[in-house]
């Protein structure tokens, strides 16, 4: 007996989890140890003294992140988590940006912030590919 292979809505759920955890956990990372996670972000320099306080920024908004991928998991409405995850991943394609535009390491602009963007944009595709639109429903009149 061969075992059915997984839908795509399964396999971009599992990427949704993963990644909604992988960046929770790289937010609170920033906020416990920002400063040894900042040199990976990939900027030739990152804030010290008084400007640290943006680092903190970063891992409040991973965090936050990581938690919205979560909550809409939670509705069970994969087609929704797809959209979301298709919008998520333009945090990633800014930061890839961020770090060529200020002289940072293509190597990784592209290999830490443009894969998870492609990882994050696979998810999301898998997702809405494999479910199905819900249908709309009417507004009850007030």
């Amino acid at each position: 007996m061969s075992a059915k292979p997984p839908s795509r809505t399964s396999i971009g759920t599992v990427l949704a989890v993963v990644g909604a955890l992988f960046i929770g956990y790289i937010g609170v990372s920033y906020l416990l140890a920002p400063q040894s996670m900042a040199p990976d972000f990939g900027l030739p320099s990152w804030p010290r003294g008084e400007g640290a306080g943006f680092l903190a920024v970063k891992g409040v908004r991973d965090v936050v992140s990581g938690l919205v991928i979560l909550a809409v998991l939670a509705t069970g409405n994969r087609r929704v988590l797809g959209w979301v995850m298709l919008a998520t991943a333009l945090t990633p394609i800014g930061d890839m940006f961020i770090v060529l535009l200020s002289g940072g390491a293509p190597a990784t602009a592209f290999g830490v912030h443009g894969a998870t963007a492609s990882a994050v944009i696979i998810a999301g595709g898998l997702l809405l590919s494999g479910s199905r639109p819900q249908p709309s429903t009417p507004l009850a009149a007030p």
